[in-house]
């Protein structure tokens, strides 16, 4: 951080070591010349500074202030963006998911709405049919596709049926307020919600690029399978 600038404009000599300077107080050399009330302020705040300096014949180290080993790292520096804010969401909720990675990928781009529907491909200047192809009645964004969309519905409907989950029906105002809805301390539902809105998303990209085409009442299979899998595997690995 640069301090007294104003006072280092002024100084004679500007290549000496703190220790230098402050032998006989030679770091005054030059400060005669202090014309303004700024200049002056900031010769007294330095002063003070200075005046609370105790060198040793230790030789400088560089430490990262920001670490408990002083030493910096990319994962402080990227924390030090963030210092002092206050996250309007917990995305620690997402990665503790007992999902596959692929699907916490999916989760945190569609909640910060930069998941590539078909309105964000056309506001960067790409082509696309702005028509949701799982309804082909209204726009596609995320949130539509997510569950306001008549065929998300039906799909998250079966699946409160078939599982016994309440709450999964709601409409979506607030993308992140309606996912933190959702969400519970229970594994078993997590997993279900979010291989259902995983699947919603593969069952566009089905259609889009594929051509193809399922039910929601085949995609609820779908869905029921991914995360028998899931469990299985999961129970394997233990």
């Amino acid at each position: 951080m640069d301090i007294a600038l104003l006072c280092y404009r002024l100084a004679w000599r500007k290549n000496k070591t703190v220790a230098q300077s402050l032998q006989q107080k030679n770091w005054m050399r030059g400060l005669q010349r202090i014309s303004t009330i700024e200049e002056l302020h900031q010769f007294v705040a330095l002063w003070e500074k200075l005046h609370s300096i105790h060198l040793t014949s230790q030789p400088d180290q560089i430490k990262w202030r920001f670490t408990a080993d002083g030493n910096c790292s990319s994962r402080s520096a990227y924390q030090l963006q963030f210092y002092g804010s206050h996250p309007d969401f917990l995305w620690d909720k997402i990665w503790r998911l007992k999902v596959e990675n692929k699907c916490k990928f999916f989760l945190w781009l569609i909640l910060q709405h930069k998941l590539l529907t078909a309105d964000r491909i056309i506001k960067r200047g790409g082509q696309a049919n702005p028509i949701c192809q799982l309804c082909r009645t209204h726009n596609q964004n995320a949130s539509h596709l997510a569950a306001n969309c008549s065929y998300s519905h039906s799909v998250w409907a079966h699946i409160s049926q078939v599982t016994g989950l309440q709450n999964l029906l709601a409409p979506i105002t607030d993308l992140k307020g309606w996912w933190s809805g959702l969400m519970s301390n229970s594994i078993e539902r997590n997993q279900i919600i979010t291989y259902t809105i995983w699947n919603i998303w593969k069952e566009r990209c089905r259609r889009v690029y594929d051509n193809k085409a399922i039910t929601s009442t085949q995609l609820t299979s779908l869905i029921q399978q991914g995360v028998a899998a899931l469990r299985l595997a999961r129970f394997s690995s233990l």
